[in-house]
């Protein structure tokens, strides 16, 4: 399963280096118009576009089918019961591949990657029930008892917010984004707007969401644009109820953030992917920085760390614009709009994703056996004959 899943993040690399640069003007309107709509209703876009159906459906596929774009629900995940986590997981050196099996036992994680540089190890994502914040804390805890992590970075987001594909920055001449550095300095320091509502600190974690809609959500988590007579027949629920709960449920309850419209922006085998976390001295420095964000090509996502003027990110960008945005950072903090920034390198070929936890929710509620997990943790570590 993980070579084939490794397989699978090589040829999206090698497919989307090989088609950098082949998308036109036409292609990243209907980008930013399924940013904002949705994949699901191209003729919506046609028209808003002022272009043919037949034109807009071609060049969506086109992009599909050459691998330049990927398409997936992004879960709300705060009206689910669920708290996000962004965790950064140093490992003891020669025990990384072990700590990831160990890792991998709280399978309520939904990414993980393995990073480079701040911290040694592995980074992730993780949606954890409201009511089990301190056990897992526990199961983190365990892994640097046991010796096979040295120090654990954990940061309590928001859900996140995808950033759209926008035309800002895009070369009609060069067919390509450019990234103006000065201009989003500026901006930074300037822009004016409020926050979306995903950017701000709940209030509450509610569970309104069922069973049913999860087995739905997941499946559009894996392909955006899947039918309900698709989904139907994968999960084995009559159609009719599968439409109920998507239009009821899933869209009247607040259970999704949006759709992620990915696509590589830079040439990937030139770039760098890494993990940010900034922090401000205050909220409004903190609004400003996030702003900015929104149409840039740069950010793929953005979450509020909870109780803090802190932000979490990751972002892609050409290596030969690392040193720049190094720069822009260093000289916000000299203007006093940005306190410190901290970052975390990700290696783009050893990455993995599942969908939402689904098969730990039953009878309304989430199931976490901290128990469990605690014991399968000694059972790893003793079938290794690791000693610490």
């Amino acid at each position: 399963m993980e070579n084939s899943n490794l397989e699978y993040i090589e040829t999206k690399i090698r497919d989307s280096f090989s088609t950098y640069e082949k998308i036109d003007e036409i292609d990243v309107k209907i980008l930013e118009r399924l940013s904002i709509i949705g994949p699901r209703n191209l003729a919506l876009i046609a028209e808003q576009l002022d272009m043919p159906a037949t034109t807009v459906r071609y060049r969506f596929c086109r992009m599909l089918d050459d691998s330049i774009l990927y398409l997936h629900l992004n879960p709300y995940h705060t009206n689910m019961g669920l708290k996000k986590a962004v965790i950064f997981v140093e490992a003891v050196l020669g025990h990384e591949d072990l700590l990831l099996d160990c890792l991998r036992v709280n399978d309520f994680w939904l990414y993980l990657c393995r990073i480079y540089g701040h911290y040694e190890g592995w980074g992730g994502v993780w949606t954890v029930p409201k009511d089990n914040v301190e056990d897992f804390k526990l199961f983190l805890k365990s892994l640097v008892d046991l010796g096979v992590a040295k120090n654990i970075d954990i940061n309590w987001t928001t859900c996140h917010e995808g950033i759209p594909v926008m035309q800002r920055w895009f070369s009609k001449e060069e067919n390509r984004w450019v990234l103006n550095w000065n201009e989003w300095m500026n901006e930074v320091e300037n822009i004016e707007g409020d926050l979306p509502w995903t950017l701000n600190d709940p209030d509450d974690w509610p569970i309104r969401v069922d069973y049913e809609d999860l087995l739905i959500i997941k499946e559009l988590e894996k392909d955006g644009r899947a039918t309900m007579t698709y989904i139907s027949k994968n999960i084995g629920i009559p159609l009719e109820t599968v439409k109920y709960h998507f239009r009821q449920h899933v869209l009247k309850r607040d259970l999704i953030e949006g759709y992620q419209i990915e696509i590589f922006r830079f040439p990937a085998l030139s770039s760098e992917s890494l993990f940010f976390k900034f922090d401000f001295d205050s909220q409004e420095k903190f609004k400003n920085f996030a702003l900015s964000l929104h149409d840039k090509p740069f950010p793929t996502f953005i979450g509020k760390v909870l109780g803090q003027n802190s932000l979490v990110s990751h972002i892609n960008l050409p290596k030969k614009d690392f040193r720049e945005f190094i720069k822009v950072l260093s000289l916000l903090i000299r203007k006093g709009l940005l306190k410190k920034y901290t970052y975390w390198m990700q290696d783009i070929f050893v990455q993995w994703r599942e969908t939402i936890p689904y098969k730990h929710f039953e009878n309304g509620g989430w199931k976490y056996d901290i128990d469990g997990q605690l014991e399968e943790l000694a059972d790893i570590i003793k079938k290794s004959n690791f000693s610490n």
